[in-house]
């Protein structure tokens, strides 16, 4: 659900595929070695802090938590600049991500294809990684849906296309079961009231133990 939409605008931005590590477009070409360019000063982009969870991740996780939260900010940690963003490969979009972001740092004058997909990167991609992650229950998964259809509103029409023809695939998670699940385990009374309506035989019982699905 949450890599699909950032592969689509990739390939419709920069190109398809050359090779099990290559890339036809500009930017793909340079990921392998964007580890090795020097960090400049760079545009921050804007964005909100993701959840403090660096002690559950993996190198290449964190390594994506530190790149987005420097950017956010718009400082950039000296040691951050010669670790590895991960290796590249058409089947590790994290670590895809990471090297997009490291070499949007490392640009003077970025293009719009990278700077679009650096900032869906910041927007839509980090946050609903580390959501998910941090929430990886059933009964989050239309919540997560949905801040990924709400975060990716800022781009212009024609690449919302793009974007929602995926997400429109994989759109099960907006299914009617999906949607009364998130409803009866939402924080909020009424939520959970409208998913276990009062006609419903044993309702308030449902909704009075709903935290505990």
């Amino acid at each position: 659900m949450n890599e699909l939409p950032l592969r689509h605008l990739f390939f419709h931005l920069d190109g398809s595929t050359s090779g099990p590590k290559s890339y036809n477009g500009p930017i793909g070409k340079v990921l392998e070695n964007c580890g090795e360019l020097p960090v400049i000063k760079f545009q921050k982009i804007e964005g909100g802090m993701l959840p403090d969870m660096t002690d559950d991740l993996s190198t290449d996780q964190k390594y994506l938590h530190r790149i987005v939260t420097a950017i956010i900010s718009g400082t950039f940690p000296d040691d951050l600049g010669h670790k590895s963003p991960g290796k590249l490969s058409h089947t590790r979009w994290l670590t895809r991500a990471n090297r997009l972001l490291r070499f949007y740092v490392a640009t003077e004058n970025p293009t719009s294809p990278l700077v679009t997909l650096a900032t869906f990167i910041i927007k839509v991609y980090a946050p609903s990684w580390f959501e998910i992650k941090n929430k990886p229950s059933c009964k989050d998964r239309s919540r997560h849906l949905f801040k990924i259809i709400f975060s990716s509103r800022f781009l212009p029409e024609d690449l919302k296309c793009i974007v929602d023809t995926v997400i429109q695939r994989n759109g099960y998670f907006a299914d009617s079961e999906n949607l009364l699940l998130a409803m009866i385990t939402d924080e909020r009374k009424h939520i959970r009231e409208l998913g276990c309506p009062a006609n419903f035989e044993g309702s308030k019982q449902c909704c009075t133990n709903s935290t505990a699905f």
